[in-house]
Order: C-alpha cells, then structure tokens, then sequence
C-alpha cells in the first residue's frame, strides 16, 4: 500500500510499545501526526527530524527519551510545525541549542510537562508566533527570562513553569497578551510583582515569596484567579473595593497575614472561593462572607478568629446593641471550613438556610449551647465535624441520612446516640461526651460485630507471643535496665513509637542512646515492643522503640519468618477521624530541617489538608497495621487526633533521593475517588528513613472480605456487591491507565480496600516508579508468589509492570470475586496440572462445569435470571483479562463489559 501522500495519521490512545519505524521523512504530505497515549520508545529529537512537513504532531505519554537537540541543524522541520506536545515521556537534558532555533519559528503551542528537561529556559523570543507554553513539572534552574513577560513582539497567553527548580525575584509583569501564568511549586524569592499585565489566573503558590501582600492592590480588574499559598506573605488584606471586580477565586492560605478582615472581601461580585487558612488572622468573621451568595467555598480554618459564627458586634460608639448576623437565604456556600480558631457562641436555626451545604466543619473552637434540630434541614450535607468544642444536650435524632462523615467528638453532648447515625464508629462520638451512650441493643451485640476484627487480630497477637516466647527471657534484663532509667515516663496507657532520629544533644535522648548505641529511633527499630499492661496489649499500641536494629529483627515476635503470601496478606486498614484536620500553626509544604535543635531530614507535603512538622511525626504513636514487599505499614497519630497511615520502605529497594522526590510528586498528583492518594513523603539521612504518608481509613482489604468475613463477624458479599467492587477497580485502573498513562503495578486483593459502606478504595499505586531494579524484582516476586504475575514476565530477564500485566491482575480478582478463594494456595484439586485458581477456573469453563467454580455466597441470591447470566458474563470477562498478552483487553474495554452487566 503506498502511503507517500498520507497527510493525517492517528495512533493514539493503542497498546504499540516498540521503536518507531523508520520512514517518516517518505512521509512528504503528512501534516498531523497523533502517537499520543501508547508506549513507544526512541530518540524523539531523531523522530522530529525525519518530519518534513508537519505542522501538528503529538507524542505525549509516551517512553520517549532524548531531547530536541539531537534534531540536525539542516532538518527540513524548518518553518512548517506550528503544534508540538512531547509532554509525560523521559525527555532530558537541555531543550535546544540555539543553533536549533529557526527551526520552531512557527510553533503557537508547545508542551513538554513531566519530563526531566534541566538547564536555563530559553527566552523563546525568537519564536514570535507563540501562544501557549507549558515547560511545567520538570528540573530547569535558575532565573527564568523576563521577555517572556514583556510587552514586546510576542502573542504568548499561557505559560506554565510550574514545580521546577526557578529561583530569583519576579519582576513586573506587562506583557498585554499573557492570560494565564502558573509559576507555582519553584523556589521564586522576593517581594510580590507590582503588576501583572493583563492575567486572568495567577498561580505563585509554593515558593518563598515575602513582602505586604498589599502589593495585589494594584493588579488591576482583569484577574479572575489568585493563588499564592504557601508563601511568606505578611501585612492585611486590602481594604478597598476599587480592584478585584472579576475576582472569583482567592487562595493564600499558609503565609503569615494577620490582623482582622475587611467587609470588602466578600462583596466582590464574582467570588466563589476563599481559602485564608492556615495564617495569624483575628477578629470576627466579616458578616459579608456569610451573607454573599456568590461564594461556594470558604476556608477560614487555622486562625486566631473570635466571636459568634452568626453574630457581628457594632462598634461601642454607636451605642448601638449587636446586630444579628443570619446567614444568606441564598447561600451558594457549599463547603464551609471555619475549623481551628476561638469562635464562641452557639450555632442559630437559621443555619438551616444554607441549603446547598455539604461541608460543615466547626471543629476545635468554642461553640457551646445546643446541636439545632434544624440543622437536620440541611438534606444534602456530607461531611460534618462539630467536634472539640462544647456543646451539650442530645444529638438531633433527624439528621441527614446522606451523612458519609460526622465527627461529635470532644464535646459534653448526652443522650442515645440516634439510629441513622449508628454506623459511624465509636471514635465520631468520643472520647468526650461521657454522657453519650449507644443504645443497650446495639452496644451488645452490634458493637461486638464492630470490634470483631480487632480481637482476631489479638488473637493473632497471642500466637505470635507465643512463637517468639523463646526470645523473652533474652530481652527481660534489658527491658528492666530501661525501666529504672526512666525509659516509659510519660503516657501510662500506651507507648510512643519515634518515627524520625531525635539528636543525642537532647538529655533524654542521650541518656538512651548510651544504653544503646545507635538507638532511640523508631526508623533505625525494626521491632514493636509492648509492655507487660494488659491494657496496653490489648490497644496494640507500639511502645517507645530503643532496642539496636539488628538486635531487633530477633527480639521482635512480628519478625517471624513468613512465606511472602503470609507476609502479605497480614493487611488491616484502621479507622482516621473524618477530617482533614489541620493545626492553627503555619508550617510550608516542605520542611528542610537543618537545625541542630530540631530533627533533621525532608518532609514534603502535597497538600495543605493536614500541615504537620517532622517533630510531630516523629513523637506520633504507632502500631504495625501490615507488612509488604515493599516495607511495613504504621498506624499514627499525631497530636491533633489525626490518623496517618505511615509506611516505612525496606532499605535498598528505593533510588536516589532526586529520582525518589521527582517521582512521588508526579503520584502525589494523582487524585480519584476509589483511591487512597499518597500526602506526602519524608527522606531522612538514614538509609531506613524512607517514609510513605497517606490517610489511614476505616476499611478492610478485599481478602478479608472474600475469604475471613465470619472470622470478622461480617457478612458476604452479595454479587451485587462483588460486581460494584469489580466496577469500582476498573474504573480507578481506567482512570490510572488512560488518563495518567501509568500502570498500578502492584494490584491485589490486599491493595482493594472496602470502607464499611461498601465504597472501594484502591492503594499502593505505581510505587514501582521510586523502586530500584532489585525493588521492582522483589514485587514481581512477590506478585508471582501470590498468583498476579502475567505469564510473559516468566520469559523476561527484567520483568516491569505494565498496563496489560494490570489488566491480568485485575482478571485473578474477578476470579477470586466470582469464587471466593485467594488465587495462591487454596485450590484443592485431584486434576493433574491445576496448581493455581486460573488454571482451576480455566479447566472447569474448558468442560462447560463453571458453576462449579462460584462462591456459594454468591450463588444462594440468584433466584432471579439475571443473577446466573451476571455470573457467567463476570466469568467471561475474567477469563478474557488472564489470556496472553496480545489478546487482553484494555482496561477500557474491561469497565465497558463490566458496566453493561445487569442484575
């Protein structure tokens, strides 16, 4: 077939992972050219260089590597490509030479985001064509060129520079055309820009910029959006009305603003999101932010506000009395976060007006007097927090069923706990609250079904005592010396596990660490120690960890040998307070600790959520919660109340600490609603100092649902159920694969989490990434092992996940859905050769016997049609994701089947 005068050629979104075919220079008429979303690899300089003709050309997300240099100087690209994205691939290195630059005269967009390009950012004011420039998520460094805010010859609109390495101050800014600009996550210095040209959206957030934040006074009426977040911005906000008119979002959260808020802030007539959070404000809350019904978000939490909520005093001269303040009968507000302040007073039935409510956090002030029963009203709220605070009397019987998060604790509330609010857990309503009691029915028998899960795992507590008894008389002596040095002072109820080195300097430290040297450390303790309380055991809290590693790996009952399937599946989730709790302390995103009094190494933050410091982490107690290939997970608290889920990496399996930060903050990204997005990370001096941080949530893992529920006291899943589970998977592995262009890598019955309303969450995700290549063997390993390992990785010396080994993964859990049996080890069978479930599964469909194979729990419903064709359909959709590799299905294709399916 002669292809010479093909002008359009568009491969996107397909499987192709190969090198690109030669010829595109024979290619004399194309001129679009779409490889986006596939997994070719190649020198993309050498690719670009055989386009004679193109002027649009996408090859983002893909494995490309190399850089635009490499393009030949005498190129015949010359003047034609006006559309270039070579964004998601492994581009390093410089961008172009300048000998390179009549080359891309006509370029109006180019993007090359998340990439590993370094050096200076060209100025690009050759390029008089173009418009949008999007150089984000890279490691350029040093300042960045100020034609690239000028008002010269160029048409540019959008320019990102975002999460680089930029330094310097930024000066004004008086380009005419520049409509949006994302300098966001750099290390830009220095005071704000006294203008901004003509832009629309403004991102400057996350770097070290100081100075007035007065100095937005005089951006003009153009700007719509302002983000300067986690900043060093001191001074008031401006109180004046004559600017901001098409304002609709304002963030500067996490800086330093103090003093109180002007009335102005919320009569701008377009604003609908206001996040303040995190600074030194005080004073009352302007009655305009509650009377405004344009504002959708208001964020207020984490500063030193007074007064009632719904009340603004009038000044004493005015001899007048307080005016009440009600909310808006118009309130768009949607989410209201005035958390973590000193408000009083008590919350009035009027706040039933704002009915588009859905996120009502109060919590850590001083409200008192009664819950109003009003507040029921509020049918479409979701999350509520009225905790820390101090209200009395019952609980309203009749608020929203729609509820997904409530939180009373810490409060002096009495009564019965309300029916439809029963299925929270224990920690929604105390401590605090003494004279709150759930009803008789539900604490006999109900709440033993709840806590069923945490006495199976004393028992297996008592069994791993028993097995490391041999070990206790050698530890006996040490434990007594500590004891008479005064080792467990402090908390009487449990112990504290220390995540981060303290330093010998401090005396307490010291006198520890000459007991031990090389301890009082929980990252250099590989072992939990518990005291002999029965009290403390039975809460399975960690104690302070001073025992030397190496010791500790034979001391500790945890410790011993498991097959890596035991290892594995030993998986349990515990419950985190509802919400992102945050402290009124202003802390930046990342904290590089170089102090001599304080803790050293680097945490790092993706979000403002919940702000925390080394210190804190490091004297958070913690319990193991499970252990994997990749290193053993902790349950922590920290002095707020809340809950992390911490895991510390195996040493040796993780790369530089370049690579490791490159790579964590491209996952902390990440964000959809079946998965359990990473928070942060910390790298410490030590090589076993490599934390994980996400949020710990009330669930359990799909094995335990599957195959131990009645050992939980909990009951099987309905095909319903199993069928929304698959669904949920798919669609998060969907969402990984198609719209992140990256495989999961790891996916399994213990990384499926199930919340006690049924909502599936999905953990762990392409951790392969930060992996060293032993890393990356030992989960292949490990996946092998526990029966998700496609086969063509048996025939690869360098097995790496991929999206197609995802989709055979994700095949074994529909089985082990459809059958209720792990995939390693539980097959008990006389045929010869079935060794594993999708050999056994595979063997009963080849003899038309697939009945055979279906859980009993999910077989007893189908007493209807649909039920016996929903199962055989689910098994025909299985058994298509476990074939060879060229004739599995793309997850796409996989959540279509599954969401056509009807019961």
């Amino acid at each position: 077939m002669d292809i010479g005068n093909l002008v359009h050629l568009n491969l996107s979104w397909n499987m192709y992972g190969a090198m690109l075919p030669s010829g595109f220079n024979k290619l004399r008429q194309l001129k679009f050219l779409d490889l986006r979303a596939n997994s070719f690899v190649g020198d993309v300089g050498l690719i670009l260089g055989q386009l004679k003709t193109a002027v649009y050309v996408d090859l983002s997300q893909n494995s490309f590597t190399g850089s635009l240099s490499s393009i030949s100087d005498d190129s015949s690209i010359t003047g034609s490509l006006q559309y270039l994205n070579i964004s998601h691939n492994g581009l390093s290195g410089q961008i172009f030479g300048e000998n390179l630059v009549p080359l891309f005269d006509s370029l109006e967009v180019f993007d090359t985001c998340f990439n590993r390009l370094s050096g200076q950012v060209p100025s690009f004011n050759f390029i008089v064509s173009l418009k949008v420039l999007c150089l984000g998520n890279n490691q350029f460094s040093g300042s960045f060129p100020e034609a690239l805010f000028k008002d010269f010859s160029m048409v540019l609109a959008e320019l990102d520079l975002s999460n680089n390495n930029l330094s310097g101050p930024l000066q004004s800014i008086t380009s005419t055309s520049l409509r949006k600009l994302n300098l966001s996550k750099n290390n830009l210095s220095g005071s704000l820009p006294a203008k901004i040209g003509s832009c629309t959206i403004v991102d400057l957030s996350e770097n070290l910029f100081s100075g007035n934040i007065s100095a937005i006074g005089s951006w003009g009426n153009y700007v719509e959006s302002i983000d300067l977040s986690s900043n060093k911005l001191k001074g008031t906000m401006l109180n004046e009305t004559s600017q901001f008119l098409r304002l609709k979002s304002l963030k500067i959260s996490n800086n330093l603003l103090e003093g109180e808020l002007p009335e102005v802030i919320g009569t701008y007539p377009g604003i609908s999101v206001i996040d303040l959070s995190q600074n030194h404000l005080n004073g009352s809350i302007p009655q305009s932010l509650l009377k405004s019904v344009s504002i959708v978000d208001l964020n207020l939490s984490g500063n030193s506000f007074t007064g009632p909520i719904f009340l603004k005093s009038v000044s004493e001269k005015s001899g007048s009395p307080a005016i009440p303040l009600l909310p808006s009968p118009n309130s768009s507000l949607v989410s209201m976060d005035l958390s973590n302040n000193f408000l009083n007073g008590s919350l009035p039935q009027e706040l039933s007006t704002m009915r588009q409510l859905r996120l009502l956090n109060i919590s850590r002030n001083n409200i008192c007097g009664q819950i109003p029963k009003d507040i029921a009203m509020l049918d479409g709220l979701l999350y509520m927090d009225l905790s820390g605070n101090h209200f009395e009397g019952p609980i309203p019987d009749n608020l929203p069923n729609g509820l997904l998060q409530f939180n009373v604790s810490y409060n002096n509330l009495s009564g019965e706990v309300p029916n439809n609010l029963l299925r929270f857990p224990d920690s929604s309503f105390h401590p605090g609250n003494i004279l709150l009691v759930f009803p008789p029915s539900f604490s006999n028998a109900t709440r033993a079904g709840q806590h069923g899960k945490r006495h199976h795992h004393l028992k297996k507590v008592v069994v791993y005592g028993l097995v490391a008894g041999a070990f206790v008389c050698s530890i006996v002596g040490i434990l007594i010396m500590l004891t008479y040095h005064g080792l467990y002072l402090g908390n009487s109820r449990r112990g504290v596990v220390h995540w981060i080195p303290t330093l010998p300097r401090f005396s307490k430290t010291t006198r520890h660490a000459e007991l031990h040297p090389g301890s009082s450390s929980f990252l250099q303790d590989h072992s939990i120690q518990t005291r002999t309380s029965s009290a403390q055991t039975e809460q399975g809290v960690a104690s302070l960890a001073s025992i030397d590693p190496v010791e500790a790996k034979s001391q500790d009952p945890f410790h011993v040998h498991e097959s890596l399937r035991m290892s594995d599946e030993k998986i349990s989730v515990l419950s985190s307070p509802p919400f992102n709790q945050q402290t009124s302390t202003h802390y930046p995103s990342i904290l590089n600790v170089h102090s001599p009094d304080r803790l050293a190494g680097d945490l790092h933050l993706f979000e403002n959520s919940v702000v925390f410091t080394v210190e804190e982490l490091s004297r958070a107690p913690a319990e193991i919660i499970g252990r994997s290939c990749h290193g053993t997970s902790y349950k922590a608290t920290l002095d707020r109340g809340h809950v992390l889920t911490i895991k510390r990496l195996n040493e040796g399996i993780v790369k530089s600490k370049k690579e490791f930060s490159r790579e964590l903050k491209k996952l902390g990204t990440i964000r959809h609603a079946n998965l359990v997005s990473l928070k942060g990370y910390y790298w410490g001096p030590n090589e076993h100092e490599r934390l994980l941080i996400s949020d710990c949530v009330d669930a359990c893992s799909l094995t335990v649902r599957l195959c131990e529920f009645e050992h939980q006291q909990l009951s099987p899943l309905t095909l319903k159920q199993r069928l929304s589970i698959a669904t949920d998977v798919a669609g998060c592995l969907n969402y990984l694969h198609n719209e992140r262009a990256i495989p999961h890598g790891n996916i399994k019955s213990t990384n499926i989490l199930i919340q006690p309303n049924m909502n599936t969450l999905v953990t762990d995700y392409s951790l392969h990434r930060i992996m060293t290549p032993s890393g990356m063997a030992e989960q292949v390993l490990n996946a092998g092992a526990l029966g998700y390992r496609p086969p063509e990785f048996a025939s690869t010396s360098k097995p790496c996940p991929s999206l197609k080994g995802d989709v055979y993964a994700f095949g074994v859990i529909l089985l082990e859905l459809l059958t209720g049996k792990k995939n390693a080890g539980e097959i008990v069978s006389g045929n010869p050769g079935v060794v594993d479930l999708t050999d056994w599964v595979r063997l009963l469909a080849s003899e038309n016997r697939s009945y055979e194979c279906f859980d009993r729990n999910a077989v007893h419903e189908t007493d209807g049609e649909g039920f016996p064709r929903a199962l055989e359909e689910l098994l025909r959709v299985a058994l298509r994701c476990i074939k060879s590799a060229d004739e599995r299905p793309e997850m796409r294709t996989v959540l279509d089947d599954l969401s056509s399916i009807l019961l």
